[in-house]
Order: C-alpha cells, then structure tokens, then sequence
C-alpha cells in the first residue's frame, strides 16, 4: 500500500501508526530516548518499506495515537538509514525531494560530515565566531535544539523570544524559552537566523558515542533556502546556496 511518510533523519527507528500495525504480531516492546524523557514503544515483526525505489525489510515502533502531532495523517515515520540508503536532496528552495540526476549546473561546497554507525544519523560540522559546531541533521525536529552541555563553548548570539510548549519524539511535552540563534555559518555562508531552544543533550550523545553540539532542525533549514545533498556511501555531505 501506498501511504504518506514522514522523513525523520533524526531517527534511528521506524514508526508505523496503529492501524498499520493492527495485524501485524508484536515481538516485544522497544525503549527510546529523547532529551527530555525515555517511552517504551511496542515493536512489530519485519515489515517491507519502500522509498524511493529502495526496499528493506526492517522492525519497527508503534507510536500511539495520542502521540501525533503532525499536520497531517502519516502511517509512516522513515528513520535516517532508510532515507540516506541512496543519494538524494533535501530542497528548500523548491521544498522537495531530489535525487541527484535531476538537478544541474548546481554549484554543490562540501562539507565536514559524519554518519553514525549503525543508525544512519548525519553529522554536519557548521561554524560559530568561537568554535567548530558539530550539528545533527534532523528533519523530524520542527525546531532546533542547542546543547546546554556546550553551550557557552560555541559563542552563538542567542536573544529569548517567547516560551512554548514543544514536543519531541517519544511524545513527551515540556515548555521551553525559545531564543532567536543568529552567528552560525555553513561552509562560506552566513546561516539566517532562527528560533531554538537549549535542552541537555548528554544522553543523546552517549547513545550515538559522539559529541552533538546542536540538532540542526526544519526550521533551520527552512531559513535557509539552501539545498542538502547526502551521500552515505561516499561518507559525503554537500551544501548549495
């Protein structure tokens, strides 16, 4: 079947809804961390996925209905090894996916880059005025998150603006000030500036074995206009402005 799917390189676990799940045997339950909280999931036997012409056979995670929070209905939640297993653009410019055949003449700088082992998740090295800035790149994250851990290393001009109320992946809930980030650069590019808040982010280093200064979410990407090519298999991240 044919169903929209939500793009999440910020997971390393598929989710599926629980009609797509309904008769599908449950092998045992699943525990997955965010930065504010841990939640079992119930987890489902192997089941086929296809994007974009690539097919795997994977587990995955049944979110409860009470946990969506997305705009509109997706029975499918895709994790980064799946959307990185071929190459492809993320553009926001166009606001669309590419794959690389179809795009020209582009002018692609490349960038420092890192894929965890086993969960696919990207590493994409920006600059603040003191530091190298190791962000995750994260399209589930509607907004961007900074590192309180190592937040007075990276020298990022960060105004409050307002507080909300923001979910994260596991469905937990907490309010949080969010601040206007401006002072991060992307190759030879000022980056414009854009809403985040900050959040202790240890745990999520200690799970992927790396540091993570910040997760770099949609919003940020969005402000942008940029477009993202990844290459996994090269190990290659590139960025055009």
């Amino acid at each position: 079947m044919n169903t929209l799917a939500y793009l999440d390189t910020g997971a390393n676990l598929i989710t599926i809804s629980p009609k797509l799940a309904e008769s599908l045997p449950r092998t045992g339950t699943v525990t997955i961390g965010s930065a504010f909280e841990q939640r079992v999931f119930e987890a489902v036997e192997a089941i086929e996925i296809g994007f974009l012409g690539y097919n795997r056979r994977v587990g995955a995670r049944v979110k409860p209905i009470s946990d969506s929070a997305l705009p509109f209905n997706s029975d499918v939640t895709l994790d980064a090894s799946t959307i990185f297993a071929q190459t492809l653009i993320f553009d926001f410019r166009l606001l669309g996916i590419l794959l690389p055949k179809q795009v020209s003449g582009e002018l692609w700088l490349e960038l420092p880059t890192k894929f965890v082992e086993d969960t696919g998740i990207c590493l994409i090295q920006l600059a603040s005025q003191n530091a190298t800035v190791s962000a995750l790149f994260d399209t589930g994250a509607g907004l961007s998150v900074i590192n309180s851990a190592h937040i007075e290393e990276l020298g990022l001009d960060l105004q409050p603006a307002f507080e909300l109320e923001i979910g994260d992946a596991v469905g937990a809930k907490t309010t949080q000030t969010v601040s206007l980030c401006s002072g991060l650069r992307i190759a030879d590019a000022a980056l414009p500036p854009f809403d985040c808040f900050s959040a202790d982010l240890q745990a999520i280093e200690k799970v992927l074995g790396c540091r993570i200064d910040m997760v770099f979410g949609a919003n940020a990407m969005l402000k942008s206009g940029f477009r993202w090519l990844f290459d996994k298999l090269a190990g290659k991240a590139f960025v055009a402005g």
